[in-house]
């Protein structure tokens, strides 16, 4: 039978992490960073908007709508939604009625 191996598991709770404020009514709580990635929950009170556009240079980045309604500049994504937005692209994150999104940089 396989032992359990326990090393190097890190876990953070977010009620422990320092609150970002990166834009009027945006909040980031980082997860996880590495070099050039990182895991980061933002939470968006109504009616906002990230005061610029956001372009993925560098990697892929995933965005999973953990509660309430995103908005990437184009389209709605509603609580349980998963959206990849791949390398080279560009989008606009805004949230009418409010929402908290976990986001990944793989």
């Amino acid at each position: 039978m396989e032992k359990l191996n326990f090393d190097g598991i890190q876990d953070v709770h977010l009620e422990n992490l320092k609150a970002n404020k990166i834009a009027e009514g945006i909040t980031q709580y980082i997860l996880w960073e590495g070099e050039t990635k990182h895991t980061a929950i933002y939470q968006f009170e109504e009616n906002t908007k990230l005061p610029f556009i956001d372009s993925h240079d560098i990697s892929d980045e995933h965005i999973y709508v953990l509660d309430g309604v995103f908005n990437d500049g184009l389209k709605d994504y509603k609580k349980g939604s998963y959206i990849i937005n791949p390398k080279g692209t560009v989008h606009h994150p805004q949230s009418t009625s409010g929402c908290v999104v976990l986001v990944t940089f793989p």
